[in-house]
This record gives structure tokens, sequence and C-alpha cells, in this order.
């Protein structure tokens, strides 16, 4: 269906990213909309609100110079769709999917809905198989889920880019490929990767394409670049493209798909400046109401669907405006999802990679893909030994701060040792690890803490793993350090 613009009706009329129009035809909510200016240029849009007497197009493309006189709208009937084939693994596409490395086009088998199809909740089948990430921080203490949501919270200045591509270059799949090479398991058939940049600067999409192609991750990655100087209603379209990516990875060619969006923030915001020109009702921060529901449409994409091979697990991460947990975006991503990965700035200062904070970093569904049969017998307690040893360290440090390290006890001055051990040692790293190794990292940071302590173990744990070790003693004082050597060179 076609229709044809004139400046002269008044309900004819293009504001920022949105196009309004008279309605003269039969359509629906989210359908695809063409708009070819007077001048042949074609701009892709769908269509974001009606009533009886009125059109909302949401345009996907700048409306820079577009003028209503000589325009015609093509309106397609349909809701907009991605054209996926079996050549997918290794492009490189804009936010609405439009090739971006120079490639010849998509040989395209299959057409699936952006936004998504309806899945009934019983047709879910429960996440319960692990995937390694390459992180200690992530991998042995907030283990993440194949079909599970975990997000990263972070904040401006902080190493989320890089954690991103760190994941996506060194994420794979356990069990088969546990004893070969990082190398040979990015070649597994099994498993992919989908990337989303939203709203992200020309140098962040620079980074993510080069990082991802140094690596040879690429080979296995469907990379999304949304730029910010790209139209702000297409940042609404990006990840619903790149989930559509993975969907059609996971339930047609029966493979694991890690999705990685990076910036929701960016998406957010969007989402606000689109809810302001079509003049709605703001909610908590300017932000409109349905944002909850908007962000669940996504979020919940991810998961297994029984009787199909293939998952789609989620790292969606987001940048905390001010650093504030409870701002809007990060609490309703928070009861979303199944957790959350908070990086520190304090650590971040210190040098150490990846920030993570332990503490308040939580994995849902953990209990669910760690223990016998999935990682190793030991990895639940040695997790919950470890965050409670590091709870206590730092309760440690902060009656420290109070009395001073000399008036702790012996007990206290082993628990602050482990807790410089465990963030320089435990979540700081220079290069992927195993789950392998970052349980012997665990292990390691827990000689120096007393038999009695480790409650969370059992003594067939304790004598498995550190019966025997040497126990690391208290520091000593400069005062101690004197006395000691006065005894032993006083005469006899």
């Amino acid at each position: 269906m076609y229709a044809r613009l004139t400046g002269e009706d008044i309900a004819n009329r293009v504001d920022g990213p949105l196009l309004f129009l008279q309605r003269s035809v039969d359509v629906g909510l989210n359908e695809a909309v063409e708009v070819e200016d007077a001048g042949g240029a074609v701009r892709l849009g769908r269509i974001a609100a009606l009533d009886e007497d009125s059109v909302t197009v949401e345009m996907l493309d700048d409306t820079a110079g577009l003028r209503i006189d000589g325009t015609r709208v093509r309106f397609f009937g349909e809701p907009l769709r991605f054209h996926v084939g079996p050549g997918l693994l290794g492009r490189i596409f804009n936010g609405v999917g439009k090739p971006l490395d120079g490639g010849p086009p998509l040989a395209a088998q299959q057409a699936f809905r952006v936004d998504g199809l309806p899945l009934k909740p019983s047709a879910r089948q429960a996440p319960s198989e692990f995937l390694e990430t390459g992180f200690t921080a992530i991998d042995l203490m907030n283990a993440l889920v194949r079909g599970q949501k975990l997000p990263l919270f972070s904040g401006g200045g902080l190493p989320h880019d890089r954690i991103a591509v760190d994941i996506a270059c060194n994420a794979r799949l356990p069990g088969a490929q546990r004893e070969r090479g990082a190398a040979d398991a990015r070649g597994d058939e099994d498993f992919a990767i989908v990337f989303a940049g939203i709203g992200i600067p020309h140098g962040s999409a620079e980074f993510f394409r080069s990082s991802l192609e140094q690596s040879g991750a690429l080979a296995r990655t469907v990379l999304f670049l949304n730029l910010a100087s790209d139209a702000s209603a297409q940042r609404l379209l990006t990840p619903r493209f790149a989930l559509t990516a993975a969907e059609y990875l996971a339930f047609e060619e029966g493979k694991h798909v890690l999705v990685i969006l990076t910036d929701l923030t960016n998406y957010c915001e969007a989402l606000r400046e689109v809810s302001a020109s079509r003049g709605e009702v703001p909610s908590r921060k300017g932000y409109p109401g349905y944002m909850y529901s908007d962000l669940a449409t996504l979020y919940e994409r991810a998961g297994r669907i029984r009787g199909q091979a293939g998952s789609v697990t989620q790292v969606p991460i987001l940048t905390m405006p001010n650093d504030d947990i409870t701002h809007p975006i990060p609490d309703l991503t928070g009861y979303i999802t199944e957790g959350q990965l908070v990086l520190d700035r304090e650590l971040h200062r210190r040098d150490l990679y990846p920030p993570i904070k332990v503490l308040p970093s939580l994995s849902r569904l953990m209990k669910d893909g760690t223990g016998k049969g999935l990682t190793d017998p030991d990895h639940p307690a040695l997790a919950a030994q470890l965050y409670a040893a590091y709870a206590q360290a730092q309760q440690t440090r902060i009656l420290a701060s109070v009395v001073g390290e000399e008036g702790l006890s012996e007990t206290d001055r082993l628990y602050l040792a482990f807790g410089e051990r465990f963030e320089t040692e435990v979540i700081a790293q220079d290069g992927r690890r195993s789950l392998h190794q970052s349980m012997e990292a665990g292990w390691q940071a827990l000689r120096g803490l007393p038999e009695q302590e480790l409650t969370r173990l059992s003594d067939a744990q304790i004598r498995a793993h550190l019966a025997g070790a040497p126990r690391q003693g208290p520091a000593e004082t400069e005062s101690e350090r004197a006395e000691a050597t006065a005894a032993t060179s006083a005469p006899a």
C-alpha cells in the first residue's frame, strides 16, 4: 500500500525521529514502513502509534532533509523482519541488519520477526549447564548458566567494553572442550556469539571490530554496530535484530549462543527520547512508564526450549548514571534478570582487572549449573567459603580503620591478608583462566586461613585441597620483630 504526502495537510509533518501522517489506510502497530522522498532516497521506519485519524511512524534512518512534499510512504502490512541464513557468522551489520563489512548480501533463507515470537512458559526448559567465560570472578563466584540472563552493572570510565570483548573472545562450552586449548575451543561448531554495540562512539565500534578480528573470535560472531551518530530510534531496533539472529542460530541451527548487549543505558535513553517526541506522560526520571515491560521484551528472549538443542544466554551491559544502582535502568533490570555483576571503581583505581565487586554480585542460577556432573563437585562449597571469608575480611577492614591493625586479633590479621590475596590473586587476572585454574587460585588463597575458620568446607575437602599446606602467620609489627631479634641475640 502506498500513500503520497503533501504539505497542504497540517497532519503530515516531521518531528525529530517521528513522521506524523494522516491515516488513510488500514495498518497495524509495529508494521514496517518505507519512506521515499522526492529525490528517491529510501528510509526505513515502523508504525509506533496510531489512532482513528493519524499514524505515527518511527524513522529508523536520519530524517535530515526529509520534506513532506513529494514523499511517498509504502506500508508493508507486516512487522519488521530480519532475513537470515547459514552465512550469518562472521558478518558485521548496522543496527537494522544492513551489512557494514563490504561483503555480499546475506544469502537469506528465512525471515524472522525482530520482535520475536510468543513462547509458552510451559515450552521453556530450565537452564542447567555451565558456560565458561574465562573470568574467575564469574566462573568461580557467579557462574553463568546457558539460558540465563546475567547483566553487568558498570559506570562511566570503567572497563566494561574491555570485559565485553574478553568474554566474547574467551567464552566457551565446557565438557568436551575442557581439555582443549582456547584457540581450538573458539572453533567449536556448537557455540556462537552475538555482539551488539548500541549507541556507541566510533572509537568503541572500531575497538570491538578489531579486537574480535585479531583474536579470531569474529569467525564465530555476528556483530551489530549501532553508532551514536545513528538515528535514536534505530537503537530501539538494534538489540531486537541481534536477538533475532541469536534465536535463528540457537533454535534453527542448534547452537548455544551468548548474546552481549552494550550499552543498554543508551537504549533506555533512546526510549525516553522517542517517548517524549510522542508526547507520552513520563514516569521516574523522565523514562516512560512502560520501560519495565519494554526491557522485559528483550531480556525474556533468553532461555532454552524443550526439544531444542540450542540456547540463548544474555550478558546485557549497562552503565549506571552516577554509579547509582537504584537508578530506574539497573533497578528494573534487576527485577527481570537472574542476578547481576557489579563493577567496583575502587578496584579499578588500584589497576585490578577485572574490577568485579564480588559481594553485591549474584548469579541466582549458579546452583543449577555447578557441582557434581556439571563443573566440579567442590565448586559450590569453594565459592561459598571464599564469599564468606571475603565478607569477613571486609568487616575486618572496617574494624581496622577504627582501632588500627595493632588492635586486631591474630585471626583478624589473617583475614586482612586473605582479603588482599583474594583481590590481587583471585579476582584480578592477567589472561584467560579455565575453571580448573580459577579453582586452584581459590584454594591457594584459602591456605592462609586457619582450618577452624573454613566452616563452609567439609573435612574431606580440607584434607584433599588444604591439608599439609603451609599456614601464614599474622603480619609482624616492628616491635615484634625487634623483640624476636633481641631474644635470638641475647647471650645464653
